[in-house]
């Protein structure tokens, strides 16, 4: 595959210069001022002002961007190239992870993984360390400075099939992969090589999945079979199993342990109980959700619909307070936050 090369950057760093920029200010404490929205099949990512959603700014990205994570300063994002539409596509697919200047609304640089493709899964640590899972090549990727970091830190093997989805404990030392198409769950320790991952079969597809808010319980989402998961976070052993609606894309843990399930069957939202894992609560959309992305604060979920648009969800009313439209399928977003 050819690299995307210097002058290709240049030209997408070029959209935003027609775009005013408005200098946010960071301060975690009195809320969100942004939304910076990977959408997959614009292909780039966008800034839109919240509450209201109007856009800011728009930057250009090569096939299939995915996934995005933003550091704890405000200051950068980084978001992973899977690099083709579907996963059963023809190709090597996306090699880089592009950083994004969040103060200038630009693409400042790229991190080249070259020979290892089809980047998805991608998050931080408290330590502000960056961790990037390789579909195709089921190896994570970690680098302990990525602002200035040009070659990974280390590069530790996982073990899987199709390693496309994980999340990670806060202090990065514990990475839970969905490896979709062999069924399993794996944990590893991503800072060590010689440690021997723990695989667990789940299924037919795990993907979504989440930690709780202590770190003690691992959720993952068996897709296709439509049901949930729970594992001890420290052995992986099983705690829980419940049926879902049907199809199940996403869950994300609001802060006092319940879960937000994004259904495909029905296009809904789902809200578990923490204790039993029974649906408490249900919430019908216009279109199947695939993207959550849940505040800060978790008193407002982001859902991303296939309908190219964003719903805003209470998660204390359980209800729609606002939606705006955006780019061809969103996703995947970061939180700009202002004091």
């Amino acid at each position: 595959m050819s690299q995307f090369d210097r002058r290709q950057i240049l030209q997408m760093i070029a959209v935003t210069s027609a775009v005013p920029f408005i200098p946010p200010v960071f301060a975690a404490a009195d809320g969100i001022s942004e939304l910076v929205l990977v959408e997959k099949e614009a292909p780039g990512v966008s800034f839109y002002q919240l509450p209201e959603g109007r856009p800011l700014a728009h930057l250009a990205l090569p096939t299939q961007p995915h996934e995005i994570v933003a550091d704890a300063q405000g200051r950068f994002a980084y978001v992973a190239q899977y690099g083709v539409n579907k996963w059963a596509a023809p190709g090597d697919g996306g090699h880089q992870v592009f950083v994004i200047d969040l103060v200038a609304r630009k693409i400042v640089r790229s991190l080249d993984l070259t020979p290892y493709h089809r980047l998805h899964g991608i998050r931080l640590d408290a330590a502000g360390r960056l961790y990037v899972l390789s579909e195709t090549d089921s190896v994570m990727i970690r680098f302990d400075h990525p602002a200035t970091d040009q070659y990974p830190s280390q590069i530790v093997p996982v073990g899987g099939t199709r390693s496309h989805y994980f999340v990670l404990r806060r202090d990065g030392r514990r990475a839970y992969v969905s490896d979709t198409l062999s069924g399993m769950v794996i944990m590893l320790d991503p800072h060590d090589p010689t440690y021997t991952p723990v695989k667990r079969l789940v299924g037919e597809a795990p993907e979504g999945c989440c930690l709780s808010p202590d770190e003690q319980t691992f959720y993952v989402i068996d897709r296709y079979q439509g049901e949930l998961h729970a594992f001890d976070a420290d052995t992986l052993q099983p705690r829980k199993q419940v049926k879902l609606r049907g199809e199940a894309v996403r869950v994300v843990a609001l802060p006092d342990g319940r879960l937000i399930v994004a259904n495909q069957a029905d296009k809904s939202l789902s809200l578990l109980r923490a204790d039993t894992l029974a649906e408490d609560k249900h919430l019908a959309l216009e279109a199947a959700a695939p993207g959550l992305n849940l505040a800060p604060a978790g008193d407002r979920l982001y859902a991303s619909l296939e309908s190219d648009k964003v719903v805003v969800v209470d998660t204390a009313k359980w209800q729609i307070i606002g939606s705006f439209a955006t780019q061809k399928a969103p996703d995947s977003a970061a939180f700009v936050l202002r004091g």
